[in-house]
């Protein structure tokens, strides 16, 4: 069954380009809610599907199989709750007056080729076309981050633009090199470019060649991930753009760089083995851990604070990564329950801006008396970004933790004093957000079209949360068991 990968793929494109020619902003709206259902429902399928069959080509050209499906999962689960999000954000923004119909239509121009070139960039089985999806994300991405054209937008935008062209040339410079490498075993042929291929002849490909290669990408996809040093774009776009764009920057932009970074990684440990990776992989991973723990207590704008927390999260997953056996496990399960969490933060912050139009934390206390959509969502995607049981980052959290202490006990150490520090922190920082007395009486009213996308969007992105830190669907759990032995890691994990 083939038709769930091409229905994710394919919504975003045909529903983004209709923007041009539909001029309804109603029929706009219908158009986008059945765009965030396909996307939901076929994810989901595409998990069924992959978990069960084994994995699903379309042509020579998409191809998703266990690792494909799993950030499937979490880039269209999420990518559906956004622009359920989006359309009632932006619809505001219009109802408002703060946007014409044109700048509406725009923007869901925009933000729809964002999300179709991300879920292209994890199905496709050619490395090179890879790199050029990520870089139609990043111009996508990068005109969406300065939409508002304030002086803040637009000279975050140049920042993202600026950082990311560094970053996606050394990640082409690394995808030469490992055509360079390819191309001596396979001959100059399409082959040499293609995942499958290269993990049959992975252990034949030059190490010296393929640690050059692993290294410039993990700086250069690195960058878009928000990796700590290559990060100083990531709090100024999440600060700057529409909250709608934040959500998915922090979402889905930083887990599809991973991605690429991970299948680089199971091709390079072919070549010259774990460690290598695992020590760049824990190297970056802590340092973006350790920086933004401390930084986030520092913080005054809560969607800045929100994306440091970002590169904390994607930290702690490259720790993971970087562990192997359980860690990765650990890592995949951090990536999805991040997303959903960050992006529901995402989606009550935005809540907050357009109510109260700042972002300063200490001038919102008492959003849950307040505003209680937008403060369930930070409280309760707070406390899963804290770590907090029985949700699924505590449950990632624990499992590197342990695996890290049954291999080297010094990492562990550190991971969980890292840990500890972030958790006081964030929790600090919501905690002043969500109780306390409100201060501010005067504000915006929300329509009540924006309140109930909103709130659906918020809604099932928590329903989520409960449900998969309470129990593990059969398809995820022989989907992860598909995944780990790309690691070479093995084991119980549930």
């Amino acid at each position: 069954m083939i038709w769930p990968i091409i229905l994710l793929i394919a919504t975003p494109f045909l529903i983004g380009v209709s923007g041009l020619v539909v001029r309804n902003r109603q029929t706009l709206d219908v158009l986008h809610c059945v765009q965030a259902g396909i996307m939901v429902v076929s994810s989901i399928l595409l998990i069924d599907e992959v978990s069960v069959s084994g994995p699903v080509s379309f042509f020579y050209f998409l191809h998703a199989d266990a690792i494909s499906a799993w950030f499937d999962l979490v880039i269209g689960i999420v990518a559906g709750t956004g622009t359920l999000y989006a359309v009632g954000y932006v619809g505001e923004q219009y109802d408002r007056g703060h946007v014409s119909l044109k700048r509406f239509r725009q923007f869901f121009l925009l933000f729809d080729l964002y999300l179709g070139v991300m879920l292209l960039a994890v199905n496709v089985e050619n490395l090179g076309i890879m790199w050029i999806a990520i870089e139609g994300a990043t111009l996508s991405a990068a005109l969406l981050i300065g939409f508002e054209r304030s002086k803040g937008a637009l000279e975050a935008g140049w920042k993202f633009v600026i950082l990311s062209s560094v970053g996606i040339a050394l990640a082409l410079f690394g995808t030469i090199l490992v055509y360079y490498t390819s191309e001596q075993l396979l001959g100059i042929t399409e082959e040499a470019l293609h995942w499958a291929t290269l993990y049959e002849v992975g252990d034949q490909l030059d190490p010296s060649a393929m640690k050059i290669a692993f290294i410039c990408i993990l700086v250069g996809y690195g960058t878009k991930a928000g990796l700590v040093p290559m990060h100083t774009w990531l709090p100024d776009a999440h600060g700057e753009a529409p909250t709608p764009v934040s959500a998915m920057l922090s979402a889905n932009m930083l887990t599809m760089a991973i991605y690429a970074i991970l299948r680089f990684k199971i091709l390079t440990d072919q070549s010259v083995g774990t460690e290598f990776t695992g020590t760049l992989l824990l190297g970056f991973g802590f340092f973006s851990v350790g920086l933004s723990a401390i930084v986030l207590l520092l913080q005054e704008d809560f969607k800045r604070l929100l994306a440091f927390s970002s590169i904390e999260h994607i930290g702690i997953a490259l720790i993971g990564f970087g562990l192997g056996g359980l860690g990765v496990f650990g890592g995949l399960w951090h990536l999805l329950n991040h997303a959903l969490a960050k992006s529901a933060a995402f989606y009550g912050a935005g809540l907050v801006l357009i109510t109260h139009e700042h972002k300063f934390i200490a001038r919102v206390p008492g959003l849950l008396r307040k505003h209680p959509a937008a403060g369930v969502a930070l409280f309760v995607a707070g406390l899963v970004l804290a770590g907090m049981p029985p949700f699924g980052l505590f449950v990632s959290e624990i499992t590197i933790a342990v695996n890290a202490m049954a291999t080297a006990p010094m990492i562990a150490y550190g991971f969980l004093g890292v840990l500890t520090v972030a958790f006081a922190t964030l929790l600090f920082q919501i905690l002043r957000m969500v109780l306390g007395v409100p201060m501010e009486t005067h504000g915006s009213t929300v329509g009540v079209r924006c309140r109930a996308f909103s709130t659906a969007a918020i809604a099932v992105n928590l329903g989520a949360l409960i449900f998969l830190g309470l129990h593990v669907p059969d398809g995820l759990h022989n989907l992860i068991g598909a995944i780990l032995p790309f690691f070479h890691a093995e084991g119980e994990y549930f």
